[in-house]
């Protein structure tokens, strides 16, 4: 294969870090996947200019190709030009950024005049972001440690901060001896502490090594932060500064077995690779997805934790488990997780005169009906809504007890139209609905 080196330049800009997950990667792992370091920018109408070594075929330049995408993994419409000579591509906006997270894209569909393609899978996260002059302002250096040792070195990952409009920061300098790094905040509020990295390991397929990577985060909430206040009608060019301080220990597989942290981890009914793990508590949360084998661990602190783990697609149950970690031990849901069952009716049986019909449609309900009655999965709550109005309006939250069962008190149900929700604590949900108003 031919030898090939492929780097890009910035054109006018500077970016900061998102942490968006984006799914077109989420289907399958990619060989020489990698995670550029993010950055940050004030100009609305940013151009990115790749520049490669070799030409490139413009029939592989597209927007499956080359492509930036928002925090909601939607496509950002852009125009990619490719220079004569075949070495230069440029991404320019539609129209101006708004503020908050991209992901420009560069994928291994990539080709060369000779048909040779990219063999890289390159991610660059970046933040288009608008200070106001006049602002008290803060520095926040984060202390970050490993488990197994006082500090990390140059992080394997991406350190971010999130601000309470959901715009992610990236340091603005970094101290890899020392594991401090140092981020500017320019506003009140409630800022959490992101952390991304990709874990990249081999698994063994039908006697095959298959490169297997998996996508890792951490999100830990910070206190309050408050900054000084300005008098109004005062203006400063050089912002009052205060500086503030927070820590963060990344456990590892290492300090498991130094009884330092431990685990969750498990397995899923299949061999299914990118299902969505979440482990949670009040502060922190982690996220990865099952690697090839269905296989999956996160390393964590000791305590009391939530495990969600999503279905294999939208109409397939999610799980929810409590755990407990241990130093040194692994802490697992008792069975293999069945990520293909059905979300089904979550137990919901009505009582007459009130039924279900088709599983689907809400019957039996008339403008004298007092009471829903019957009973679900203990887990569950039950919940009535008004679906007349252009937005729905909740009109009664009924628990279940012991045995499941629930009552829904209800009156003056004439122009009504209502519609039943079961919540489960996974957050599943079965819902049936009138098919007309109440007369």
């Amino acid at each position: 294969m031919v030898n090939k080196t492929w780097w890009l330049t910035w054109f006018l800009v500077t970016i900061l870090f998102s942490f968006s997950t984006v799914s077109v990667s989420a289907a399958t792992p990619t060989k020489g996947f990698k995670i550029w370091p993010a950055k940050t920018t004030t100009e609305v109408n940013k151009v990115w200019t790749i520049d490669f070594n070799n030409p490139l075929s413009s029939k592989s330049i597209n927007e499956s190709t080359i492509f930036v995408t928002d925090s909601k993994q939607k496509k950002v419409s852009t125009t990619k030009k490719l220079s004569t000579d075949g070495l230069t591509v440029t991404v320019t906006p539609s129209k101006a950024y708004e503020a908050g997270d991209y992901n420009l894209y560069i994928t291994n569909e990539v080709t060369s005049v000779t048909d040779v393609k990219h063999d890289e899978f390159i991610i660059i996260p970046f933040t288009v972001q608008v200070t106001s002059r006049g602002m008290s302002s803060a520095t926040l250096v984060v202390t970050v440690t490993k488990d197994s040792k006082d500090t990390v070195g140059d992080l394997s990952g991406v350190l971010s901060l999130e601000d309470p409009s959901g715009t992610r920061l990236s340091a603005i300098s970094k101290d890899i001896d020392a594991g401090k790094y140092t981020f500017y905040i320019y506003d009140d509020g409630d800022y959490s502490l992101k952390y991304f990295n990709v874990e990249n390991s081999v698994c063994v397929i039908n006697g095959t090594n298959v490169e297997n990577s998996v996508i890792n985060t951490q999100s830990i909430k910070l206190p309050t932060i408050k900054l000084p206040v300005i008098k109004e009608g005062i203006i400063t060019i050089t912002p009052t500064v205060t500086t503030k301080t927070a820590s963060l220990t990344l456990a590892t597989k290492e300090g498991v077995v130094a009884r330092k942290s431990g685990s969750i981890g498990g397995q899923i009914s299949i061999e299914q690779y990118g299902v969505p793990i979440t482990v949670s508590n009040k502060t922190s949360t982690w996220t990865t997805r099952t690697d090839m084998n269905g296989n999956f661990v996160v390393y964590l602190p000791t305590g009391s934790y939530q495990l969600d783990i999503d279905g294999i697609d939208t109409q397939y149950k999610k799980h929810s488990y409590k755990l407990t970690v241990a130093a040194g031990q692994m802490a697992s849901p008792q069975d293999i997780v069945n990520v293909e069952e059905t979300i089904g009716t979550l137990g919901l049986k009505l009582d007459a005169p009130v039924y279900d019909f088709e599983s689907a449609l809400l019957g039996g309900i008339s403008s004298t009906t007092k009471q829903i009655s019957g009973s679900v999965n203990a887990d569950a709550v039950v919940e009535i809504y008004d679906i007349a109005p252009a937005t729905p309006k909740l009109i009664v939250t009924s628990k279940p007890d012991k045995e499941g069962k629930f009552v829904a008190k209800l009156s003056n149900l004439s122009g009504k139209k209502l519609q039943l929700k079961v919540i489960d604590s996974a957050k599943n949900v079965y819902i049936l609905s009138m098919i007309s108003v109440i007369t």
